[in-house]
This record gives structure tokens, sequence and C-alpha cells, in this order.
């Protein structure tokens, strides 16, 4: 007698569509992830089909890809069948953590462009200085403040003056460091130009 295999009903959970999920289950699955629970789900999934689509026309991709509305009892099955609740939490997971660093990446490129044009800003005081034109001590000294703000770092001399824990503090990059030397070398040209050209 031949024995029936036993169907496998564990499926491997993604924030991906799965397998044998149709595509109108998943758009509802991506509904139910913005709107946090079945009825509100149900609801919006109504409104899409009562002529917000004359007024919002980017929803109408949407209502042609999820169709007329279900009832709660099916949309409550595919939720039980596909795990809508722990996938959610995962896109939830993957979306905070893309989130942090697409935020680290604006963050560092942010202070690496300050950084920069601090630089060039330094250099074009030391050629004012160069051409007896006169700088004053203030400009540079704000330009000093928003570079360390933007850095995230105290501008208050007596705390400038403490080094920070090393543990909360990360290394910087090679690059960074070699733009941080660049920056001190500006600074002291700066103030030993800005010295000769008082004595005279």
């Amino acid at each position: 007698m031949a024995t029936r295999k036993k169907k496998n009903s564990t499926i491997k959970l993604a924030t991906a569509k799965l397998p044998g999920e149709t595509e109108r289950q998943y758009v509802a699955w991506l509904l139910y992830c913005d709107f946090g629970t079945i009825d509100k789900l149900l609801n919006a999934w109504k409104g899409v089909h009562q002529g917000f689509t004359e007024s919002s026309p980017e929803l109408s991709n949407l209502r042609q890809r999820i169709g007329v509305p279900v009832s709660r009892r099916s949309i409550a099955k595919w939720s039980k069948k596909f795990q809508w609740v722990k996938r959610r939490d995962m896109k939830l997971a993957e979306d905070l953590e893309a989130l942090r660093e697409e935020t680290k990446r604006i963050a560092t490129n942010r202070k690496h462009k300050v950084a920069e044009a601090f630089k060039r800003t330094l250099d074009l005081k030391i050629k004012q200085l160069r051409k007896g034109e006169s700088v004053s001590t203030s400009d540079v000294k704000s330009l000093w403040e928003m570079f360390r703000t933007e850095l995230g770092l105290s501008t208050n001399k007596s705390e400038v003056a403490h080094t920070i824990n090393e543990e909360d503090q990360k290394p910087p990059t090679p690059e960074e460091d070699e733009l941080g030397k660049e920056i001190d070398q500006a600074i002291k040209n700066f103030y030993d130009k800005k010295r000769r050209t008082s004595k005279k």
C-alpha cells in the first residue's frame, strides 16, 4: 500500500511575495502593514473603490492590483495562512534598518561636504590675508563652530579640551583623518599669517 507523503505546511517567511500567495493577497498584506489592522485595511480597500481614484489618479494602479474588496473572513484567513503579523514585524525591522543606513549615509556625506566647504573657506581667507585684505577672526570662529556642530561635537572650549572616552568615539576613516589634517594645517596657516600681518 502506497503511503501518502505528508504535505509540508511550513512556509519560510519573507517580506517578498510568498509561494502560493497571489498578487492580490500580497498587495493586501502591504496595505495591512501600512494600516495596522484588518478592519482599517478593509475600510481603506473599500475606499479605493468609492471614487477616490478620480481625485487621486495614483490610486488607480493600486485599484487594478488589489481588485474588488473581499469579506473580512477572507482577509482573516489570508492573514493566518501567510502569517501577516510576523511578516509585518519583519518588514518593519527591514524598513527601520534601511532608514538607519540611509540616514547614516546622508549624515556622513553631509559631514564630508561641510568639512570640504570649511577647508575651501579657510583657504580663501588665507589668500585674502596674503593679498593684504582684512579678515576677521570671528569669521573663522563662526566657521569652526559650524563645522563642529555638524559633526555633533561641542564648541565649548572647556569641553573641547577634554578627551572623549574612546569607547564613545568611532575612529575616523583614513579619508576623514586626511581631511582633518588638512583643516588643522589650514587653520594653523591662517593664524600664522594673521600674526605676521598684525606685526607689520
